[in-house]
């Protein structure tokens, strides 16, 4: 019970006692009018957020890291009668910056409206949910409140940090034929290897135009065969391999995306395994109208209706195409840290549907002894194996002999700047 409630009994009871005990008029007439503004101060306050109604509109559901969208959100009074204090607050999602205005007080007459307009810079990749509009209202004496949510917030996904890579050597295949490749290599066309004279039925952008002057006959490029045939990405994002550190996940997001990003500009194929959780599937998509009398309650209710974190991993097949790198993208935007399977848990259920025709690349924090022995276990079944430590220098150096013992190979990455040039 509030203050100004407590106040109202204590003020009701003297009056009532007065009017009894000492047989006053004037004390009756007091209770009586206490009792009415009580009254009028409970119907104020509970009809006072009926029939408002919100419409939000985003410039874009989709950012990249470092661009801005613009939210716009009208709130519209569709009764017949005034609001007559309102405080209106969309709710920023955290982790974002907001310039503008997102709350503000007014008063609503019948059938009128007003409107917040802010802006959301998008400092860091996530999956992000912007509102509901929170409102706060009461009587004009202090008696009351009521706290509701508006419905329908919107999502926005911020998509990951891509570092070019301009020195990738992370090798796919083996010459010695331990695995059948089930594709033929490509020529790249980003390495030349030589020059020869043209021949029938070679396409003009083979031709070098330089020997064709020097020379006074035609002569065509000639391309190495690229050794990318692509690779699967298994991303350890469990919370308990990372702890409390903020950054060290967000550079394996980074880094995982900028792989991916490399093989499906060279037509390629890449997957995705992890077993981080995707936040869409906590988040609900049409949350309903939420009412407490305190704030307190509403954020409480909120996450209330948020569903429980899944434990199966997320997997995207290895397969090729720019839908590909927008499905894997999507994925590590939406990424969380989650409590479910650890990386030697999952690569022990999942690794025999795995394909052998591409690397293996293991980001992770650190190894244990149980994830060590499932790396030794991917790399004897046929797999190439890459383990990239994620700004763990000490744990790199630990076990970087290890694995080279066993023929897999290890890398260390510390920072953006050594994405690119990522080779061993």
């Amino acid at each position: 019970m509030s203050w100004q409630r407590v106040v109202l009994a204590v003020a009701a009871a003297t009056f009532l006692f007065a009017a009894v005990i000492m047989r006053l008029s004037f004390f009756a007439f007091a209770l009586y009018a206490l009792a009415a503004l009580s009254l009028v101060a409970y119907l104020m306050t509970w009809s006072a957020l009926d029939g408002l109604e919100t419409e939000r509109h985003c410039t874009r559901r989709d950012a990249e890291i470092g661009e801005s969208i613009v939210v716009t959100v009208a709130v519209r009074n569709q009764k017949p009668l005034p609001t007559l204090w309102l405080v209106a607050e969309d709710l920023v999602p955290r982790g974002l910056k907001a310039e503008g205005t997102w709350a503000r007080a007014t008063l609503l007459m019948p059938f009128a409206s007003c409107r917040l307009r802010y802006r959301l810079d998008c400092t860091r990749r996530g999956y992000f949910r912007i509102g509901p509009a929170l409102f706060e209202t009461g009587d004009f004496f202090g008696l009351n409140r009521r706290f509701a949510t508006g419905a329908h917030p919107h999502y926005l996904t911020v998509y990951p940090r891509v570092i070019p890579l301009e020195k990738y050597g992370i090798p796919t295949f083996r010459p010695l034929g331990e695995t059948v490749v089930k594709r033929r290599l490509m020529e790249d066309p980003t390495r030349l290897a030589g020059v020869r004279e043209y021949r029938t039925g070679d396409p003009l952008r083979r031709i070098h135009w330089k020997a064709t002057a020097r020379t006074g006959r035609l002569h065509s490029r000639i391309y190495e065969a690229s050794t990318l045939i692509g690779a699967n990405l298994i991303l350890d994002f469990g919370r308990a391999a990372w702890g409390d550190d903020p950054d060290r996940p967000e550079l394996a997001i980074t880094t995982a995306a900028s792989i991916a990003a490399h093989l499906s500009d060279r037509r390629q194929q890449v997957g995705l395994v992890t077993n981080g959780g995707d936040a869409s599937d906590v988040m609900p998509e049409e949350p309903e109208r939420v009412e407490a009398p305190t704030r307190q309650r509403v954020y409480q209710l909120l996450r209330d209706r948020e569903r429980s974190d899944r434990l199966s991993p997320l997997h995207i097949p290895v397969r090729r195409g720019e839908h590909q790198l927008a499905l894997i993208m999507r994925s590590l935007a939406r990424l969380r840290l989650s409590d479910a399977l650890t990386l030697a848990q999952l690569i022990a259920e999942e690794y025999q549907g795995w394909p052998r025709d591409a690397s293996t690349i293991l980001i992770v924090p650190d190894l244990s002894a149980e994830l060590l022995r499932e790396v030794v276990r991917l790399r004897n079944s046929g797999f190439m194996v890459v383990v990239i430590v994620i700004d763990n220098r000490a744990g790199f150096g630990r076990y970087r002999g290890v694995l080279e013992t066993e023929g897999v190979h290890a890398m260390h990455v510390a920072r953006e700047a050594d994405l690119h040039a990522l080779s061993l």
